[in-house]
């Protein structure tokens, strides 16, 4: 591209003058003997405008033309009466540079790992609590926390999310964050309570409780090697310098993940709702109940496309060491709603 000084100089000119072939006459207006030369502006391609001064206080323009055959770049030469002001114009190079495309392949490389991570969204499941021979049917003193497993239902909003590529976006290693909410609806009419030693279940015969819950909520992380099917590779650099290089997108691919998921509760609360009287009756109670505080668990998460489904197995079991029954909880679900 030419200068912006080179376009002024040449289009700032009145219309008919520009539109010339180079056989323009020698003069625009009729020449005036006694004009002396004010100012020359030698332009590209050997074509010069001369603005003379006459008699009468006026200008008369001429282009002149000296076509140049070496192929140089020629400067514009500007000349006063008393100052020559010379102006050297190139040709800008606007093809992409290295940088550029080293940033591109970045920018693809970034948009190819966040298409193939499946860790981002709003997960929904059950719950239920597994006895220590990994039965749902508990029994003795574990059976007052026999769960509703319709009733018992798993939350999460996972909102970050970052994956490690190996080389690939085949194989990478996941990690993130989330919020979770994990309830235990108790499915037989009893009491939950707990002393300094353990947690127990009181049974009743009244009132009819119609909800009867513990509620865990806390922070979650996960350490998962996820694993994808579908073939995505990189743009070339050919492809980026052509604005060929085109976006990615999961659909038709199998993913699998497989890890840990650890979890931090900062809260416990345990509800309940029944009706006495005719009036509805609800009471919270926000104490530990003997909960361990954290949880780390076996995790699978296997999808095709943006459909998602997960499972959970506790490694850690649900009430503190030798103060509760051995349960361990598990939950499975589905992504309602992903990132990709």
């Amino acid at each position: 591209m030419r200068t912006l000084v080179t376009h002024f100089m040449y289009f700032a000119l009145p219309a008919a003058l520009l539109a010339q072939s180079d056989t323009i006459p020698a003069q625009v207006a009729p020449p005036v003997p006694e004009a002396k030369a004010d100012s020359v502006q030698k332009g590209p391609n050997g074509r010069n405008l001369v603005i003379r001064r006459n008699q009468k206080g006026g200008m008369n323009v001429e282009v002149t033309s000296n076509p140049d055959t070496t192929g140089k770049e020629k400067p514009i030469v500007i000349q006063t009466k008393r100052k020559v002001i010379t102006i050297l114009t190139k040709d800008r190079d606007t093809s992409t540079d290295t940088i550029d495309v080293a940033q591109r392949l970045k920018d693809a490389r970034d948009d190819r790992r966040n298409t193939f991570t499946y860790w981002a969204g709003l997960d929904l499941g059950v719950n239920t609590l597994l006895g220590p021979d990994n039965d749902a049917d508990l029994g003795g003193d574990a059976e007052f926390m026999t769960i509703d497993n319709g009733r018992s239902r798993f939350f999460a909003i996972n909102f970050l999310e970052q994956k490690i590529n190996f080389g690939t976006h085949h194989v990478g290693l996941l990690t993130g964050i989330g919020l979770e909410f994990t309830n235990y609806h108790l499915k037989n009419n009893v009491q939950l309570a707990y002393n300094a030693d353990s947690v127990f279940g009181v049974p009743l015969d009244t009132p009819e409780l119609r909800k009867n819950k513990l509620r865990q909520t806390g922070l979650r992380v996960p350490l998962m090697l996820e694993f994808n099917t579908k073939r995505a590779p990189l743009p070339t650099e050919e492809e980026i310098l052509a604005r060929k290089a085109k976006g990615y997108n999961a659909k038709g691919n199998v993913h699998l993940a497989v890890g840990v998921v650890g979890s931090w509760y900062f809260d416990t609360m345990y509800k309940q709702k029944y009706r006495m009287d005719g009036d509805r009756r609800k009471v919270n109670d926000n104490g530990d109940y003997l909960l361990l505080p954290y949880r780390a668990a076996a995790s699978v998460r296997v999808g095709y496309g943006s459909f998602n489904l997960f499972a959970e197995y506790a490694l850690t079991p649900l009430f503190r060491d030798g103060q509760g029954p051995e349960l361990t909880p598990f939950n499975i679900g589905i992504t309602l709603i992903g990132s990709n």
